[in-house]
């Protein structure tokens, strides 16, 4: 059957007006092409293991570089529709619901002027009965602490019994999944830091638990060290060095703060430095006759 689609989009030109006897008027317009005239058009509809209609699913079709094409939702018949699909290759689409899983990507190419049915059936998910905490790991100036630990207990009638340890990533986030309702709290630890104790009450399902923890730096521990070997230019360790550890000023400016010598294989050793930036000197003198 065929099908009549508008070449062009329709516009709508100025105005002007005529006024006198045999007058003339130039009304000149200029057509857009109609960007959908190689479109296609995707319909379907979504349901449930009991074959029962879903409404308000989201529909989304993406492209070969998984940039969104289009969306849509379903209507109370759990039908939905999309039309001015480009046509062409690589596409995919995807539905899902409150309540339910995402389905599998339906992989699908699209020619000019085709009409492609896509229906859908998604699972029910099991998890939207528990919760997750999602938080964040901070020292007391607010930038995030990577690899920090987070323990989560949950507290029982007569203990606390430990569940899941996770990590904080980059910048600093975690999230813990799966939890149902009731008393947990969470031990956090990071090297340089003191620990930390938060507590969590979930309340109800398919809830989402701010957690934010702030870490106070432990002085003492989170001081470093500086090691190193000294060596000529043929690689062998100068043994009875001196080496001078300097700080780096806000200025550039270099601030002499330790001394040490080498030991018998080349190795210098600083401990308890704190933070900074520090560059070393050495040299070895001997006494000559």
């Amino acid at each position: 059957m065929s099908i009549i689609k508008d070449e062009y989009l329709l516009m709508q030109s100025s105005r002007k007006s005529i006024d006198g006897i045999a007058e003339t008027v130039r009304l000149d317009l200029s057509l857009n092409r109609n960007p959908h005239i190689n479109s296609g058009t995707v319909i379907g509809i979504v349901k449930d293991l009991n074959g029962n209609s879903i409404s308000d699913a989201v529909i989304i079709i993406l492209d070969g570089t998984y940039a969104a094409v289009a969306n849509t939702v379903s209507g109370s018949d759990g039908y939905y529709s999309f039309s001015h699909i480009p046509s062409g290759s690589g596409y995919k689409a995807y539905a899902q619901s409150p309540g339910f899983l995402m389905s599998e990507a339906m992989s699908f190419s699209l020619s000019m002027n085709q009409t492609l049915e896509i229906n859908f059936t998604l699972l029910a998910d099991d998890t939207s009965a528990y919760s997750i905490i999602a938080g964040e790991v901070l020292n007391t100036s607010g930038l995030p602490i990577n690899s920090a630990s987070i323990e989560l207990y949950k507290v029982e009638e007569t203990a606390a019994n430990l569940l899941s340890i996770t990590f904080s990533n980059d910048i600093g986030q975690f999230i813990l999944r799966d939890l149902g309702i009731g008393s947990y709290f969470l031990k956090i630890n990071a090297t340089g830091f003191f620990s930390e104790y938060f507590p969590v009450e979930i309340k109800k399902t398919n809830s989402v638990i701010p957690a934010n923890i702030t870490l106070k730096e432990d002085l003492k521990a989170s001081k470093g060290i500086i090691l190193g070997v000294i060596s000529d230019n043929d690689e062998a360790p100068l043994a009875n060095a001196d080496v001078i550890l300097y700080r780096v000023g806000t200025d550039k400016a270099l601030i002499p703060v330790a001394y040490t010598r080498t030991n018998h294989e080349g190795i210098y050793l600083f401990v308890n430095v704190p933070k900074g930036e520090y560059l070393i000197n050495s040299n070895r003198s001997i006494i000559l006759d």
